[in-house]
C-alpha cells in the first residue's frame, strides 16, 4: 500500500484556513498520482492505491467542510462512489482467485467432475462483473482527470474561508452535478471560465 504524502509547511501558528488548503492540496496530489493516464490500463496495485488515497482525500474533505461551505459535497460523494466501485472490483478479484484455486485442485483430483463446468461459469461471471464495475469507475475517473475539472478543483481548494464568514453572502457554488445533462459541470464563482467534464452518472448514483 502506498504511503500517504506528508503535509509540509504546516505550523501550529498558521491560520486554520491555510492549513486546510495545504492538507487538501496534498491529499488531492496524492490521489491523482496513482493513475495519471486514464487511457492506459491500470494495474490492480494502482487501483488499490487509488482507493486508499481516495479514502484519505474524502476523510480530509469531510473533516474540513466548515472551511468550504456547500462546496465539497459533490467531491465527497464522488469519492465515496469511487471507493464503493473499487471495493467491489477488489472483491471480484479476491473471490475469483479463491475459486480459481479450488478449480485447479479439483482438476488435479477429479478431472471428470461435473463441478468443473460450474466453477468455470462462476469465474466467468466474476470476470464479467469486474469488467462492468471497472467501466463504471473508468467513466467517472475520466471526468475527474480532465484538466478543466482539476483546475477548478484546485481553485476551489485554494479558497478556504473562516467558518461562518460566508453566512452573510450568497453561497458560492463549486462542484455541481447536473443529472439531466448527464454531465458534471464545474462552476467556480470568480473563475474566468466554466468547465464541463463528462461523467455519466446521476444523483441517484451518488
Amino acid at each position: 500500500m502506498a504511503k500517504p504524502l506528508k503535509i509540509k509547511k504546516v505550523s501550529p501558528a498558521d491560520q486554520p484556513q491555510k492549513t486546510a488548503v495545504r492538507i487538501l492540496r496534498t491529499r488531492a496530489k496524492e490521489f491523482y498520482s496513482h493513475w495519471p493516464e486514464p487511457d492506459e490500463r491500470p494495474t490492480l496495485e494502482q487501483l488499490h492505491n487509488l482507493r486508499i488515497s481516495g479514502k484519505r482525500l474524502r476523510y480530509s474533505a469531510e473533516s474540513l467542510r466548515e472551511f468550504y461551505p456547500d462546496r465539497l459535497a459533490l467531491l465527497i460523494d464522488l469519492l465515496k462512489r469511487n471507493q464503493d466501485l473499487l471495493g467491489e472490483i477488489q472483491d471480484c478479484v479476491t473471490q475469483r482467485a479463491m475459486i480459481k484455486e479450488d478449480l485447479a485442485r479439483l482438476r488435479r483430483r477429479n478431472p471428470q467432475s461435473d463441478q468443473i463446468v460450474a466453477l468455470e461459469q462462476v469465474i466467468s461471471e466474476y470476470d464479467e462483473r469486474q469488467s462492468t464495475l471497472f467501466a463504471q469507475f473508468h467513466e467517472i475517473w475520466r471526468g475527474l482527470t480532465m484538466p478543466e475539472f482539476r483546475q477548478s478543483l484546485t481553485a476551489m481548494i485554494s479558497r478556504a474561508t473562516t467558518p461562518g464568514a460566508e453566512a452573510a453572502k450568497p453561497p458560492e457554488p463549486a462542484l455541481r452535478l447536473v443529472a439531466s445533462a448527464g454531465s458534471l459541470p464545474v462552476d467556480q464563482a470568480r473563475d474566468e471560465a466554466r468547465a464541463e467534464t463528462v461523467v455519466n452518472i446521476d444523483d441517484r448514483d451518488v
